[in-house]
This record gives C-alpha cells, structure tokens and sequence, in this order.
C-alpha cells in the first residue's frame, strides 16, 4: 500500500505517548516529506489530529499494513531542524532521562511550535495556464480570488490531492507559501521618536521648558531614534508629554520596521591586533585537529578578543558560529563589541526577548541572513545551517544547566554537537568548573593557557578583611573600616567602585526578638525578605508579598527586628556615606523591564554610575576600566551554602569578581570581608592560585564520591498533596530499590532514602528528594530503570524533575 514510511515524534506531553510512532506516506506526499518537517497524523481511536515531526523514512515497515495510518498533510514547506539536530535530540532525550517531545522543543521558537496558520497566495496571475491539468486549474482559479489561509483553502477544495496540487503550482512559481506568523513579524511596526533638528539648542524651542521636556529632548540627542515605550520607561513621562513635542514639531514620529531598528547604530571598528598569548590560543583553535578547548585565562587577559577572531576565521569560511554567555546582562555588553566588529551580522537569543523578537532572531539565523548568535543557553539550539565554531564564555557558570525539563548541560551538550557536526568548541574561563578540568586531565579537551593581562594591566591587589575585628572596633555595619577609606579615595579621583552581595532585598529575615518568631511564606517552607520598596516582604521563591509587620502575630511583642542585610540594605547606607556619590543596585529585583541591564550597563560604561551594588550577576565578565576598588562584602555567605561544591563557587565568584578590577591603566584593589580569613578557598583566590583549590578540592571530592568521580542523580516528585507524594516517592523508591539490588551489591551505586526537599514547600507544593550515587559505568544501565520505574506513564498528580549531576545532596 505505501513504499514510504515515516518515523514521527507526536507534540504530546503525556508519558504514554514518549515513543516514536510509525505512519505511511501516501503518493501525494513521496516527493515532498522530508526529516524536519512537521505533519498532522491522526492519533488514537478517536482519531484526534495531532501535530509531529518527522525524525526518519524508510522504505520497509514490520507493522502489519491494516494498522498503519496515513500521514493527513505536511505543515511545513522546508524542514524546521537539520536531520543533525535530530540526531542530538535523540542523545538528549537518553543522557538526560527526558520525553522525546521535551528534547524536539529546544530546537523550535515558541510562536512556530507545533502551530499550524499557513497562508498561500499566487504570485503569478499571468502563467500560461494551458500548461496546467484540469484539478490544477480549478485550484488555481480558488487561490485567484487573494491571499488565503489553508484551513479556509480546505473548506473550498476538499480533494485529498490537495496538498500535492499545492507543491505542483509552488514548483511552477505560480504560487506562495508562507507561515502566518512570520508574514506578521515582517510586517511588524514600532512607532519611533527622534528629534526634528538636531542643532537647535534648547532655548530655541517654544515650549514651557519642563523637566520631563528637557529630559526628552536630551535623551533623543543622545540617543537619536528612539522607540516611544523605551523612553517613556527610561524616562518615566508619559505618552502625551511626548504628544504635545510632536503637535509643536520639535519630536518627529515614524513608524519604522521591527527588524530596522534592530541592527542601527552601530560603528565596525578595526580589529585589535593580539598579542603573543592571544595569538598562541587563536592559532591553536584554527589549526589543531582537536574538537574541543579551555581558554583557561586569567580575569582581563582578552578572551573576547580570541573569541571574535576565531568568528571571524570561520566567517570567512562561510559558517556561522555561536558565542554563549552565562547572563541576559552580559548579552548587552557583548552585543555592544560584536556589532562593532561584525556590524548586523548578528542575531540575539535569550529569554526576555518577546515571541515576536525570537521569531525573527530564528528566521534571521535559519535564513542564513547573519553570522553570529549571541545569547544565553537557548541560543546553542539556533537553526544553523552550516557551523563552524562553539564559543561557551564563563563555561563555570550555573546557568548554562537548564532548570526545566531536559534538564540539559549546555558544556555538555555543545560538546556533542562538536561531534554530530563537525565544528569546535572553545570554553573560556579564568575558573574552570572541576568537571571541564577534570576532562582536560583525561585528555579529552585541549587546554590553552593565558596568564597575563592585556596589554600589561597588573592584577588587582586583593585584601581580606576580618569582620571579628571590625566588630571589636565597635563597627557593626556591613562596610569595614578600610573599605570605607578606599571608596572614598576612588571617589575623588573620579573612578568607579563595585560593592558585591549575593543576597537580595533589605534584610535576610524578619524576627521577634521576644519569642523568637520569624515571618515565614504562606506558600513556601521559607522565611520571607524585606524590601524597602512599598515596605513590603516578599517571598523569593513564590513571589507572594504582603505589608511589612509591626508586632509580633505569635506574642504581641512590637521588637520586630531585621537580620542580615542584602543588597537595598547596602544601598541605604552607601547613599548615607556618600551622599554625592551615584548609586545603583543591579539585582533581579531592580532589573524590572527588558531593558533596565542594558541601562544600567551603557550608565557605567559612561560614567554616570560611581558605585554599582549588586548580586553574582556582577561577578560575570564586566569590563570596566574605570573600576579601581571592588568589595565583595560577605565571602561567608557563599562559602556555608549546603552544597558539595560551595568550596568550588565560592572560590570562583571572589576571582571573578576581584577580576573586575584594576581592567584598565589603573592599579585595581579588592577587599574580601569575611569571619574565616585563614580558610584556603579564600587565600586560593587572594592568591589567584587555581592549581592549590584543584588540587584540594578533587581530594575531597574523591574521598567523598563526589563529581566528578561519581554521578549523582536526583528524582525529585512534586506534589500539593503532602500525603499523597510521601506515599508515591516511598512505593516507587521500593520498585526502583528492588530493580537495582544487583548494581547496590556490585557497590556500582549508592541509592539514598526519599527525603523532603531542603526547602520541602514551595507554592503550595511538596518536594521530596532520591538521590542516587553511580558510577560512569553503571550510568546507562542505571538511566534505562529509572525510565522504566518513573517515566512510563503518567503519575497521577505528581509533577517528575529529574536532573543528572545535580549540586545539592
């Protein structure tokens, strides 16, 4: 009945259904299906129509022919992903105990997944018709009378030769195809504000001259065209301060093309010429046969600039490349340098990019239309075409592990695409996480070493406070003695300071002194954080708010007192000891719009900003050679986080951020205040000295089965049934403890007993924990019972995260 099969992945959440499914290719269909083209096939015996995507053909099929059904029609007219990245989705969906569905998704943007709105449209009226049959003909005269959608096309042609009469007028360029939605996004305005002439000064406008008018019109001369919700943010005026410039003509207002503004205002500057260090590592990227490097180079030593000439190799050779960073606010930054030296050739990925804006980074890039990605994790899945190298800069960075299903490891995964398509993958660091080390002790990654400073810059000098004795001097605030002094003398020689606190909020906790009682979160298992905006507390996990209290609801008593100061807290006592100074704070609570990074970035940069306060966001590659004096105010409240590789971050996040100064011609000094001065992760990164803390800490890791010698496992369920997750997390640990006694007895694994999560609600939702020791060898065997006992149906009520190599046990 068929000479083609497909092999098809359904768009389907469900468990019962993470399996790859068989379908027929009728005639109409032969010369048209395609791997990476989405289908609608018929499912169940309802016969639901459902979305999939093809992943194989093949000519021969076991199953009985009466039990085939046929595929209904063909959504796409080129595949959406490379038969490559399918290739990668299957690797995916087995290292990383995924459904299938889960591992397809990453490759496709959210307003093309699974949604079928097609729109076709003749473009050629005037085709000798004599050449068309008679059903082509008919067709012909349907699609004359305009632009239709296909779900309308159905209703007025229900031949089932549709779809082949379709490809025939697309071939003979009588017709169009096009997705709806991108038809939409081309075709997206903004209106944009910009100043009528530029060359009068202020004083010449006839205009009340109020502050929000004056703001306006400086901001538009700085900036030049400008979209009107970016300034009205910026700014906050609002929309008829700027209505009333544009009725006196001073403001002009156009509506302009999304993609236009996209790629404006950018300068291509020269190259920078390398020096011997840099050259060694480009040199070896390019002619070396290895696939896979660490650029292990300390802060400031110019790994951005290696970066963009491998890019700029590979752009010559016709590939495109893709350069990840850890945070949305250090795509700003890096943005800022690639459209300087590669101009519009870029696309830009991460996630407070709306649907819109992702859809057209994707169509730029499966287009062929630039030559570099740049952005988050998610940039990694880009349709390319043809690549040529994988940048991972900060590859030690958390973010670059996916924290929903798959849980991925981009290192990981980006190192796997080296091999499906032939490219290389650079990850730079001047901290490699232990596992990336590890594997160039294994021989698996080359390293490349660069151990000095551009252009002879002297490393920042670092000094650790001791708080014990700040207190016997009687100062119980955050900011010690000498970091005082030091602010103050980088103050009046016009350079810049960063303060660094990984805590966000006013204070850690709210208590009672009286009884003891601390404000905890209806909703989670966590106490709640004082913000003094709205003088609210709120809950860092849930996002629930409410008033901040005034006594005690246990007790009565009114000593409600804070403890622990965060990052607002700091800022109240910055702007008290510096009243002239500026002050920002850069935290996830501050950057409330798409566009508050790139603010507070291009406000730094300039000079605007004297003392940036923030969270680890500040530790990730900021290059400001304005910045003599950074503090990192609290070294301890990284170094006792409950977790086996704290040792590792604390150690990375104080070089990196000790890192940020002393960038430019200017002598740099870091103050790390903390109780535990003598601790040797804190020396090791006074001391720059990332051979004593590799050394020590795989000691440990080894005497404790920790990565990466051993691979932990941790199967979390979920549930806002409290009884009822206990009792499934018990039955399925007593299946899963049975199906492994072998490998527990070979002493291949250690398997644990469920626990409540650390922080056991959140949401209204209970977490109870398995962890799982197991060795490289046991790994496979392992996953395939894991997916048996957890991930073959359905679990009634139980949400399932499952996460390879977790950092918690």
């Amino acid at each position: 009945m068929y000479k083609m099969y497909a092999q098809i992945i359904l768009n389907n959440n469900s468990k019962s259904t993470d399996r790859i499914y068989t379908y027929g290719i009728g005639e109409q269909f032969e010369r048209y299906i395609e791997v990476g083209k989405r289908v609608k096939v018929n499912f169940g015996r309802n016969k639901h129509i459902i979305d999939g995507i093809v992943i194989s053909l093949s000519s021969n099929c076991d199953i009985p022919e009466n039990k085939i059904k046929p595929i209904i029609e063909i959504i796409d007219d080129e595949p959406i992903i490379k038969e490559e990245m399918i290739k990668l989705c299957l690797w995916i969906r087995e290292r990383y105990i995924c459904k299938f569905s889960d591992a397809i998704r990453l490759m496709v943007p959210s307003m093309l997944k699974y949604e079928h709105n097609i729109l076709i449209k003749v473009i050629d009226s005037g085709f000798c018709e004599i050449s068309l049959n008679k059903k082509e003909s008919e067709l012909l005269e349907i699609l004359k009378t305009g632009t239709i959608e296909l779900s309308k096309l159905k209703k007025l042609y229900s031949g089932s030769d549709l779809f082949l009469l379709l490809n025939v007028l697309k071939d003979k360029n009588i017709i169009e195809i096009e997705n709806k939605e991108l038809s939409n996004s081309q075709k997206s305005y903004e209106k944009i504000i910009s100043i009528k002439e530029l060359n009068k000064s202020i004083n010449e406008y006839d205009i009340n001259k109020t502050k929000n008018q004056i703001k306006i019109i400086d901001y538009l001369k700085e900036h030049g065209e400008v979209n009107i919700k970016k300034i009205m943010a910026d700014l906050s005026v609002s929309s008829s301060i700027i209505n009333n410039l544009i009725k006196k003509e001073i403001l002009v207002c156009e509506f302009k093309l999304y993609d236009q503004i996209d790629n404006s205002g950018f300068i291509i500057e020269d190259r920078i010429s390398l020096n011997q260090e840099q050259q060694n590592a480009y040199n070896n990227i390019i002619r070396s046969d290895e696939k896979v490097f660490l650029l292990h180079g300390v802060t400031g030593s110019g790994k951005t600039e290696v970066y963009m000439d491998v890019i700029e190799h590979y752009q010559k050779e016709k590939k495109q490349s893709i350069m990840l960073v850890p945070e949305i606010s250090l795509t700003t930054q890096t943005i800022d340098r690639f459209k300087k030296r590669f101009g519009n050739k870029i696309a830009v990925f991460h996630s407070r990019l709306s649907k819109k804006e992702k859809f057209i980074a994707w169509n730029k890039v499966y287009n062929g239309e630039v030559d570099v990605i740049v952005g988050a994790r998610s940039a990694l899945f880009a349709p390319i075409k043809n690549i040529g190298v994988i940048i991972i800069d900060e590859e030690h960075e958390d973010s670059y592990k996916s924290s929903t299903s798959p849980k991925y490891d981009t290192v990981e995964v980006a190192i796997k695409m080296s091999y499906i398509l032939n490219a290389k993958v650079v990850l730079g660091t001047a901290t490699p996480s232990l596992n990336t080390y590890y594997m160039v002790m294994k021989g698996q990654i080359k390293l490349l070493e660069m151990k000095n400073r551009v252009e002879n810059a002297i490393m920042p000098h670092i000094n650790i406070i001791d708080m014990s004795e700040e207190l016997d001097k009687g100062n119980n605030t955050i900011i010690s003695e000498v970091l005082y002094e030091n602010i103050k003398r980088s103050l009046s020689k016009k350079e810049q300071i960063i303060l660094f606190l990984n805590k966000r909020g006013y204070s850690g906790f709210i208590s009672c002194k009286k009884c003891g009682y601390v404000v905890r979160c209806d909703k989670c298992d966590v106490s709640m954080t004082y913000h003094t905006k709205g003088n609210m507390l709120r809950c860092h996990y849930c996002g629930r708010a409410k008033r901040m209290i005034t006594e005690c609801p246990k007790c009565g008593s009114k000593k409600i007192e804070q403890f622990g100061a965060g990052t607002q807290q700091v800022e109240i006592l910055i702007n008290h000891l510096f009243p002239n100074a500026v002050t920002e704070r850069m935290d996830v609570d501050s950057m409330s719009n798409k566009d508050s990074y790139e603010n507070i970035y291009n406000n730094f940069k300039n000079g605007k900003i004297d003392i940036l306060i923030g969270t680890q966001m500040l530790a990730k590659g900021f290059d400001f050679p304005e910045v003599t004096t950074v503090g990192v105010l609290s070294a301890d409240a990284i170094l006792n986080l409950p977790f086996y590789n704290a040792s590792e971050k604390t150690f990375q996040l104080l070089t990196q951020v000790s890192g940020r100064a002393g960038r430019g011609d200017k002598k740099g000094n870091v103050f790390i205040q903390t109780f535990e001065p003598e601790n040797f992760i804190i020396n090791a990164a006074k001391n720059n000295d990332y051979n004593l803390f590799l050394n020590e800490e795989l000691k440990l890791r080894k005497e404790f089965a920790f990565p990466p010698f051993i691979n932990i496992i941790n199967i979390c369920m979920i549930s806002r049934n409290e009884e009822h997750v206990n009792k499934i997390a018990l039955e399925k640990y007593q299946e899963l403890s049975k199906a492994v006694e072998e490998m527990v007895k070979e002493r291949s694994m250690i398997l644990y007993k469920p626990i409540p999560h650390t922080i056991y609600k959140v949401n209204d939702e209970y977490r109870i924990n398995l962890f799982i020791k197991v060795s490289n060898h046991g790994l496979s065997g392992l996953k395939k019972i894991i997916r048996k006992v957890y991930m073959e149906e359905d679990i009634e009520n139980i949400k399932l995260s499952i996460n390879i190599n977790t950092d918690t046990i």
